[in-house]
């Protein structure tokens, strides 16, 4: 079976079915071009200490590619400074970004959080590290293209809900044209808010772009309030709500 073929990597060895399918089919079935899309969003993400799961909270944040230019005190602080009324945090696409929660309870106390990521090794480090500190805070395996299993995950969490949706925009994007906005549509009408963010160099930091992608800033600007808009260390960071 193709999936099992493409799952003898370790690295997408704990992937949801349903993406490991949307690979073969977008590579007409051609497991080593499966294998080169799935690296591309996920693979690139998992280096050897992540997949180990080993090092303090502050050390696997570092050795994630999304996370580890963040100063997490400063980028929550900016982002709840003004309301700090949250019910539920959901993150979509979490990568390791569970592992910051010590300074999100710094700032909003022992908030209810949830990550929901593709990468079951993820995930597993993740529950354990909550577990370990008491933590309120759970992971979950999940597919962002299963829209009814994430909106149903939202409608189970306690308001004011916010999400967050670090750096997953273009993944989206990528995988299916016109999704990402659907998405944050259906989203958006299950939450109070929306913490969605945009990288502004490549992985490596040694390519810096211009955040232009118009599509989504006039998309954004028609249909939600935009209530801050900042960028800081390699992301662009906009809060909207409807």
């Amino acid at each position: 079976m193709k999936i099992d073929e493409v799952r003898k990597k370790r690295e997408f060895s704990k992937l949801p079915d349903s993406i490991i399918e949307r690979a073969l089919l977008l590579s007409d079935g051609d497991v080593k071009q499966a294998r080169i899309l799935l690296r591309k969003y996920f693979g690139v993400f998992l280096t050897n200490k992540i997949l180990k799961g080993r090092g303090s909270s502050d050390d696997l944040l570092g050795a994630h590619m999304s996370s580890k230019k963040r100063e997490y005190e400063r980028f929550y602080g900016e982002i709840f400074n003004e309301d700090k009324s949250v019910g539920s945090i959901i993150d979509l696409g979490a990568g390791m970004n569970g592992f910051s929660y010590t300074y999100l309870k710094n700032i909003l106390g022992d908030v209810n959080y949830i990550a929901v990521e593709a990468a079951g090794q993820e995930v597993e480090h993740m529950n354990n590290y909550f577990l370990n500190n008491k933590f309120s805070g759970r992971a979950i395996v999940g597919d962002l293209f299963d829209i009814d299993k994430i909106i149903a995950l939202l409608k189970s969490e306690g308001r004011p809900r916010v999400v967050f949706l670090f750096q997953v925009v273009d993944a989206l994007e990528n995988l299916e044209r016109n999704f990402s906005k659907r998405f944050i549509l259906e989203v958006s009408n299950n939450c109070e808010k929306i913490v969605l963010t945009l990288p502004t160099e490549s992985l490596g930091g040694r390519k810096k772009f211009a955040v232009q992608r118009k599509w989504i800033l006039d998309f954004l600007q028609e249909n939600f309030i935009i209530e801050k808009d900042f960028t800081e260390n390699g992301e662009r960071v906009l809060i909207i709500k409807k």
